[in-house]
Order: structure tokens, then C-alpha cells, then sequence
């Protein structure tokens, strides 16, 4: 059996915040130090990028904290231009993007879509962001050209101008999403996150205001209503997702259907790059911060993705929700690297000779600094001889039961891919399905979603689902068609996720925004109500 080992070693480029040093150490991971340990690391921690040579050269029982070619999403200027190019193939599925131009490449077609706009609509405003620039700075709104002053590679975006409002504060939202294997394609997406506040109400006519138009955290901590006390969001600039999740609840809104975006809205944008990665690069994992935005019909917007998302600790918000995350996504890597290493022949002699040598129990306990690196780790990654004859002799022991099946969640499925057409045929059939049904079905974890009729070692057995606040959301289900010889169909994985998404937005509505705002007008502050303080 796969023994879990109980401290690991952690190697790191450069200094590491707080939260993520007090991770490490609830995961049970120390750090690689002094000169035997310095090639003995099971988790390298970077910052920035690896090295193809680190890639190549890392073992089986090694991770690195990033995928080759993985920050294809992370900038700013080559998100604009793959979304563009999927919603090109694709259709209104990716409509989930603002209209974006890179300059100074795209400016003639940006000038021809400002004019032609402006001409239609009067007035619009802009959004301009530095390509290479993080953290809010040398962002700035405009909606004339001749406020346009740029220098470098810079993204001009379309400004959501129709933010859904909280106490009349504009807000974003920050989700965690961990890609731990691109063949084939699985992404983990965590229970919580962060809702990050503008710290002065949105007017959006006054546009040089960065308080009320930017909810980046490194901006408005330096604002002068950061740690007063604001109608129905409280003292500082920040909300856990449960809190918001309280506040839809509050105001009876079903909130089902905007996760069920936000999830599909991240699975397909890094579906984009799926077959960009080399398949060589196994043993990596990779953690990204998505900033979403959602509007008055609380449509989810993306605005970018964040490559090594902040881990900073400014509030209890981050504390309550950044340090369980880590320590999951610890977790998620810890088990990619619990793997047998392959019987090689110094190995091999190792085995025969233990045979005919009885070890002392010591020697199995205790690490020996000055010991060859295969020994020091043969306890902690490889079954023991004594211990495998052990188990071969042993009877087979019969298989659990499995989960029971959610009735005609599979069905319904089938039946979804049957009746609704692809995006150039419009189809008039619609299904008509009890909504707990429906739920059930849209669950990535529907037993029946992870069935399949062919034994393929891509499957995604039940335990995978669920690592610690960590939920398995792509694969939706394991068909084997969809990834075969390396490759993902990208436009099979595009109509199931279509389809998918068809089926709860007919199932799962809003309430109305009358109601809405009926019920947001006696809402209470939910930082006050759920204890959380802003540090001061």
C-alpha cells in the first residue's frame, strides 16, 4: 500500500510570506536545508518561472509550483488575444470577456471600434492596463482619445460601467484555481475566496477616482476610508466568499447559477492552453487567482488571471481564507509526489541483499543526514520488501461499495446533448426537469457523470473529488473521447461544457431586481455580524 509520509521537505528560490510558511508547516513540510538535503526536495517553490532543464530533470517524487508555457492566461495582452481567438471559433460561450485591443498592435481596429461605438451609443468608457504590470498600477479610465497616453504593451479593455453594487460600493471577486495535471486536464476550484471592495461608493461619471472604480487591495488599503466603517460592508475593503454567499441568501437570491458560471468561465479559459503544455511536465502543479466581476444581472465578467496570486496577510479575511487554501493545495500536491519510484537495478540489489540482512528498527526510523539519498527516502516513498510479501500473500479484500447512483442524472445529461444544438443551429426544444434533480446533475461529482464504459487510466475515481476545500471541476465527466494520445478535443470539451451550462441556466433563475433591491435595503453589515475585524 501507498504509505503517506509524514514530514516532507519544501525547497524555496526566496523569502515566502507568512501564511504561506505557516502552510507549510501545517502540511507537514520543512525546508531543504544544509548540503545533503539541497537536491533532496520534494516541493520547489518559485515565485517566477522554472527552466526547461527543471523540468526535465525533476523526479517522480518531486513537484514544482508551475507548469511550463502555464502563463499563457496570466498575461494580460495573451488572454485578450486567445479569448478573442476562442470566441472567434467558439461563439457566445466565451462571450464572458470584454471587448479587449492590444496596443499598439490593434489600435486601427480599436479606433474603428471606438468611433463606431461612440457613434451608436455616444460615450463609453475605457479601461487601459500595462501588459506587464500587476497590483493596479498604471491603470487608468478614459472615454475620449485624447485622454489615451500609453507607453508599451498595453490591453484597453471596455469598462463594465453596470457593476452589481453592495451598499453602493463596487466589488470583484477573488477564486483559487489549481490545475494539477494538463494530460489530461484537471482543474480544482476552492469552496472559498476573497471579495475585494472599492473604498469610496461608485459614481460612474466621475472617472479619475480610483477609490471607487479599483478594488485592488494594494490601492485601497492606502485609501482615506479604508478603516471607516461603511454602510453594510464594514471597516476595511474585504469579504470571504461565505460572507457574500450569506448576503445572496439574505436578499433571496439563488446564487446556484452564478457559481455554475464562475466555474465553467474558469474551466474553459484554461482549457485554452490545455494542449499548449508539454507533456513532459508531470509533476508540476499550478495555483491562479481569478478576478471576476459581476454585473447587475450578476453575470460573471473575467478580467484577468493572476500568475502566483498574492498570498499576503492584510485582514482576518486573508488569514480565514488564504491559510486553509494552501494548506489544501499542499494537499493536492502531496499527492501527486506519494507514488512509487520505478525498480531500478541498484534498487534491485538493495532488496536481495535486505533479505539476507535483518535491518534494525532504527535504521527504518531515523534519518541520517550523511545516508544516500535513496535510503533516507526508501522509508517515506517505497514500500518496504518485508512489507510488500506481505501484502501479496494477503487475501484480496472486497471492494467498497460505491457511491449510490443520483437517478437519471446521466439521462438527463444525454437527453441535454441530444436536444440542444451546437451555437450555428438554434434549437427550440427545451427540458423541463424538476430543479433538485437538475442540481444533482449539474454536480461535478454526480456519480453517474464519473462512469464510463471503458477502463482508462485518465478516469477520476470518487476519492478525487473532494481534497480538502479543493473541488474537482474539470473533467465534468470521464469520457475517454475527450483526451486520447496526449491530445484534448478541445471542441468536445467546448460542447460539453456548453451544453452543461444550457441546462442550469434553464433551471436555475434570479429573483427579480425589485425584489432584489427590496431585500438589499434591510440587510445587515455582514463583517460585523460574522465576527471578522480589519487589521489594524
Amino acid at each position: 500500500m501507498n504509505q503517506k509520509p509524514s514530514w516532507l521537505l519544501y525547497k524555496k528560490d526566496q523569502d515566502i510570506p507568512q501564511l504561506l510558511s505557516k502552510a507549510f508547516h501545517q502540511g507537514q513540510f520543512k525546508e531543504a536545508t544544509g548540503k545533503h538535503n539541497h537536491n533532496n526536495w520534494n516541493l520547489y517553490w518559485k515565485a517566477c518561472g522554472f527552466t526547461n532543464s527543471d523540468y526535465r530533470n525533476v523526479k517522480r517524487w518531486q513537484i514544482l509550483n508551475h507548469f511550463p508555457k502555464g502563463n499563457t492566461i496570466t498575461r494580460k495582452d495573451s488572454l485578450a488575444r486567445c479569448l478573442k481567438r476562442m470566441r472567434m471559433v467558439y461563439g457566445s460561450v466565451y462571450n464572458f470577456f470584454p471587448a479587449s485591443y492590444n496596443l499598439p498592435n490593434d489600435y486601427t481596429k480599436f479606433l474603428s471600434y471606438f468611433t463606431k461605438v461612440q457613434n451608436k451609443k455616444g460615450k463609453q468608457t475605457w479601461i487601459c492596463k500595462p501588459s506587464d504590470l500587476s497590483r493596479g498600477r498604471g491603470i487608468f479610465l478614459f472615454d475620449c482619445l485624447s485622454d489615451l497616453l500609453y507607453e508599451g504593451s498595453t490591453v484597453v479593455q471596455r469598462y463594465i460601467d453596470n457593476p452589481y453594487l453592495i451598499g453602493g460600493y463596487k466589488f470583484d471577486l477573488r477564486i483559487y484555481a489549481v490545475a494539477t495535471s494538463y494530460h489530461p486536464l484537471r482543474i480544482y476550484i476552492h469552496q472559498d475566496g476573497l471579495v475585494r471592495f472599492s473604498t469610496e461608493k461608485y459614481i460612474g461619471s466621475v472617472l479619475h477616482n480610483k477609490y471607487a472604480h479599483l478594488t485592488n487591495t494594494s490601492i485601497n488599503r492606502n485609501g482615506p476610508s479604508y478603516n471607516t466603517e461603511k454602510e453594510r460592508i464594514g471597516a476595511g475593503c474585504k469579504w470571504t466568499i461565505s460572507q457574500l454567499r450569506a448576503y445572496f441568501q439574505q436578499c433571496s437570491i439563488d446564487d446556484r447559477l452564478i457559481w455554475e458560471r464562475i466555474k465553467h468561465v474558469i474551466s474553459l479559459t484554461i482549457l485554452m492552453q490545455a494542449n499548449a503544455i508539454p507533456e513532459y511536465a508531470k509533476q508540476s502543479i499550478e495555483l491562479y487567482g481569478f478576478d471576476i466581476i459581476l454585473d447587475q444581472k450578476l453575470k460573471p465578467w473575467l478580467l484577468e488571471v493572476n500568475f502566483t496570486p498574492a498570498l499576503g496577510n492584510d485582514c482576518a479575511a486573508d488569514v480565514s481564507v488564504k491559510l486553509p487554501m494552501l494548506v489544501d493545495f499542499l494537499e493536492l500536491a502531496r499527492q501527486k509526489m506519494t507514488i512509487y519510484r520505478p525498480t531500478t537495478e541498484h534498487k534491485k540489489r538493495d532488496i536481495n541483499h535486505s533479505k539476507n540482512n535483518t535491518r534494525k528498527k532504527e535504521e527504518d526510523e531515523k534519518d541520517e543526514e550523511d545516508s544516500d539519498f535513496d535510503d533516507v527516502f526508501r522509508s517515506r516513498f517505497i514500500m518496504d520488501p518485508n512489507e510488500s510479501e506481505n501484502c501479496s500473500n494477503k487475501p484480496k479484500m472486497e471492494k467498497k461499495t460505491k457511491i449510490p447512483d443520483i437517478p437519471n442524472s446521466s439521462t438527463l445529461l444525454m437527453k441535454s446533448s441530444l436536444s440542444i444544438d451546437t451555437e450555428s443551429v438554434k434549437s427550440t426544444k427545451t427540458i423541463r426537469t424538476p430543479v433538485s434533480l437538475c442540481e444533482n446533475s449539474m454536480r461535478s461529482h454526480s456519480s453517474n457523470s464519473f462512469k464510463s464504459t471503458v477502463n482508462s487510466a485518465n478516469s477520476v475515481n470518487y476519492k478525487d473529488y473532494k481534497v480538502g476545500g479543493f473541488f474537482l471541476t474539470y473533467p465534468i465527466s470521464n469520457d475517454s473521447q475527450i483526451y486520447s494520445k496526449g491530445v484534448t478535443d478541445i471542441f468536445k470539451a467546448v460542447s460539453e461544457i456548453r451544453n452543461t451550462l444550457k441546462i442550469s441556466e434553464s433551471h436555475f433563475k434570479f429573483s427579480s431586481p425589485q425584489r432584489r433591491q427590496l431585500y438589499e435595503r434591510t440587510t445587515v453589515n455582514w463583517n460585523t455580524l460574522s465576527g471578522l475585524r480589519q487589521a489594524s
